[in-house]
């Protein structure tokens, strides 16, 4: 799917749900929706280094029963992340 021109890549995982793109700030990210607990865990990495990753702040992003609930939070922040400074 495309978010406000940035391509983000949507995958089925065993836990749950994965969304990755390349940000246009200039690193890797990714956003992981643990299914049985309805959080969602942000990722981001500078290549060649490894993931760090760390859980959404569920009062600015809200949480996550169900995949569209989870699919509003990624657009949300991808919405945000590609922003361009004003």
């Amino acid at each position: 799917m495309e978010i406000d021109g940035v391509e983000v890549f949507e995958e089925q995982e065993e836990y749950g749900y994965s969304w990755h793109w390349d940000d246009p700030r200039g690193f890797q990210s990714e956003i992981l929706w643990q299914r049985e607990v309805g959080y969602l865990t942000l990722g981001t990495r500078q290549i060649p280094g490894g993931w760090t990753h760390n859980k959404l702040d569920a009062n600015a992003w809200g949480s996550a029963r169900t995949i569209y609930e989870a699919r509003q939070v990624v657009e949300a922040y991808v919405t945000t992340a590609a922003a361009k400074p004003g």
